[in-house]
């Protein structure tokens, strides 16, 4: 009896000894960067989310998702058949952890013409036609929606200005600053409206269909154009005025403007023609021949910017002296830099898959579901890749969050604010 005592109680400090590192294994696993799958391996996909409604003619907008402040991932969906709008588009609110559905917006309308933009307290900011709409983060509840006005004064008589926005952009202060550049016979205008939606300045411009940037200090950068000629334009964020402009022939739609770490102004101007501009005295410090076709750019984290072109491939180019370093390099389609400067996107071909490669196009791992949208990629903070394939969106485990250093993204950041100064 004696010797059976003495085992149990050997058994007994066995068992509490295994628990104790059990549990204490448990508590790392879950105390580890990413919280959402501790057993996770990279590549591997953590949830799916399908999209409300009926699955025959729901979809997802093939526009870039938002991630907000408390990392809920944010989409625009609308209901098509055979190519005709049957639902109005609203955003819906995905919670992070296991990607149920956490709000959907009042419709707005149909054919949403921006991205989703995320301001600094988190308020959701999208257009759709000649509207602005703030959306509370909490509840999908509309704050207000600011109009593109009828008419405005020009030379002491009203003018029509009616028409569809497009381009979005979060000023350092908060103020949304866009323009009126769709189709139309109208007076065209770049506004800044404030975060309770009034509007504190406007100005006529030539617009041209490109993104809105937001540089160093917060001076604004577009494209636009005049009677004559077509110009890249630098103007006050306070005011709306005009700081500088130059010749430059924008091009595609998709010519975005990038800012580098130092401040420099890197863009296509003339359709075939890289330039780079101090942005002290706007002065050009270097220009290098580029496809005409290139048109999406994004900046590495050490210091190479990426120009696709969609039918020859991708160049890099060094930001500092505007040489070649290689190209054309098959690499994803309009891809995103994580932290350790890997490109993570599409590759578009036949078959389309979720892919993370170097710079040489050399696959680092890759997630092949079919389906996938070019545009609709997001790295979170905390490793996890988001991407939308019609349909449903998915969590992919990664292994670095979005690069805080270049410009890494086509809208720059998770929020979509094509703002230099904002993560």
């Amino acid at each position: 009896m004696k010797t059976k005592k003495s085992i149990n109680l050997a058994s007994l400090l066995l068992l509490t000894m295994v628990l104790f590192f059990s549990f204490d294994s448990c508590d790392k696993i879950f105390n580890d960067d990413n919280p959402l799958k501790p057993s996770a391996s990279v590549g591997d996909t953590l949830w799916v989310h399908q999209v409300p409604g009926d699955i025959n003619e729901m979809y997802i907008r093939d526009a870039p998702l938002a991630i907000g402040l408390d990392g809920s991932l944010y989409y625009d969906a609308y209901g098509s058949w055979n190519g005709n709008p049957t639902k109005p588009d609203r955003i819906y609110a995905v919670n992070k952890n296991d990607g149920s559905l956490k709000w959907k917006s009042e419709p707005l309308g149909t054919w949403m013409l921006s991205d989703i933009m995320v301001g600094d307290d988190g308020t959701i900011y999208v257009e759709n036609g000649a509207s602005l709409f703030s959306i509370n983060p909490n509840t999908g509840a509309i704050n207000w929606e600011w109009k593109v006005p009828q008419t405005l004064p020009l030379d002491g008589n009203d003018v029509y200005t009616y028409g569809g926005l497009g381009g979005l952009a979060l000023a350092n202060n908060g103020d949304i600053i866009t323009k009126a550049n769709q189709s139309g016979s109208y007076y065209r205008a770049m506004y800044c409206i404030s975060s309770d939606g009034t509007m504190k300045w406007y100005r006529f411009i030539g617009a041209e269909n490109n993104p809105i940037t937001i540089g160093e200090g917060g001076t604004i950068y577009d494209f636009e154009h005049d009677a004559s000629t077509q110009l890249l334009t630098a103007s006050n964020p306070n005011t709306g005025e005009l700081i500088w402009t130059m010749h430059a022939a924008t091009g595609s739609g998709a010519n975005n403007i990038t800012i580098a770490d130092n401040g420099n102004i890197i863009t296509l101007i003339h359709t075939d023609t890289l330039i780079c501009i101090n942005s002290n005295n706007h002065n050009t410090l270097w220009r290098t021949p580029a496809g005409t076709w290139q048109d999406y750019k994004t900046i590495s984290p050490d210091g190479f910017l990426y120009l696709y072109d969609q039918f020859t491939g991708t160049y890099l180019y060094n930001i500092t002296t505007g040489n070649q370093k290689a190209g054309p390099v098959t690499l994803p389609h309009l891809f995103n830099f994580d932290s350790k400067g890997h490109l993570v996107g599409i590759i578009s071909d036949n078959d389309p898959y979720l892919s993370v490669t170097d710079n040489t196009g050399k696959m680092i791992w890759k997630n092949r579901m079919d389906g996938f949208y070019g545009r609709t990629v997001a790295i979170s903070s905390d490793k996890i890749v988001y991407i939308a394939n019609g349909k449903k969106l998915y969590a992919i485990q990664g292994d670095a969050p979005l690069a805080s250093k270049g410009w890494p993204k086509f809208s720059h950041d998770n929020r979509n604010t094509f703002n230099f100064s904002k993560h």
